[in-house]
């Protein structure tokens, strides 16, 4: 039993050395994530929704893969509370919702639908280089009886 305990100390002791040294020296990398904060929301687009989801301002996006094809995939993390309403599936089919930017001609119905926040609201218009004129029109063209109480207010 003696004998086993210092060759057990011993090979520890290689193996933690030997993992210092591929890890500080870079042999291999243990993370190259790479995380954007991202600077207005973006719409969340479900295969089977008629209506959007907004992921807010600030939402940190880990990037996974950018596509030949021009797209990227990202892993976004969320803390989830309550009782989840779901059904099993396979873990190795991966089934991705599209996520993009506002476009300028959906903004009125994206105020309509969606109650956007002040910040939210300014980062989208900052960001589409909508002008006040253009903004002035947007909110002239709108039908009375469809605003929403919080843009009316």
């Amino acid at each position: 039993m003696m004998k086993i305990f210092p060759k057990f100390l011993l090979n520890a002791a290689l193996f933690t050395c030997f993992g210092y040294f591929i890890s500080s020296f870079g042999a291999t990398q243990m993370s190259s994530k790479h995380a954007f904060k991202i600077k207005e929301p973006l719409l969340i687009e479900g295969e089977q929704q008629k209506n959007y989801s907004i992921l807010p301002i600030g939402s940190v996006m880990y990037l996974d893969k950018s596509w030949p094809e021009g797209h990227e995939t990202f892993h976004v993390y969320f803390h989830f509370k309550g009782d989840l309403a779901s059904t099993p599936v396979d873990p190795n089919v991966i089934s991705p919702a599209w996520l993009r930017t506002v476009d300028r001609d959906e903004l009125p119905n994206l105020l309509n639908e969606y109650p956007l926040s002040t910040e939210e609201l300014i980062a989208i218009l900052k960001s589409r280089k909508i002008s006040k004129a253009e903004l002035v029109q947007i909110l002239r063209d709108w039908p009375e009886d469809s605003m929403p109480q919080y843009l009316a207010d």
